[in-house]
């Protein structure tokens, strides 16, 4: 499989045919919403679901949760449930 590279940092990511553009670990942990405020990603339930909350003081980050935007480090992102659980970050196009 041929390697892939964070787009924001260029560090080297697992890997991921279904997400080629995805963030590694160290950058989806700095997302931001349009106001600078950091976020917590994740899935409402076992069974899937995306939703986010300020990591300041969890509060309902709405338009995160509806919208999906996300900024890492100045670049305009999309935030979602991966296929198979957990969240993913990729620029937006």
């Amino acid at each position: 499989m041929a390697i892939q590279l964070c787009p924001i940092c260029g560090t080297e990511v697992r890997p991921n045919p279904r997400y080629p553009d995805h963030l590694c670990q160290d950058c989806a942990a700095r997302a931001v919403d349009a106001d600078g405020r950091p976020l917590k990603l994740f899935n409402v339930s076992a069974t899937g679901g995306f939703a986010a909350i300020y990591a300041d003081d969890e509060t309902p980050a709405e338009a995160v949760t509806r919208d999906h935007i996300v900024f890492v480090d100045g670049v305009r992102c999309v935030a979602d449930e991966a296929r198979f659980g957990g969240t993913v970050i990729r620029p937006s196009r």
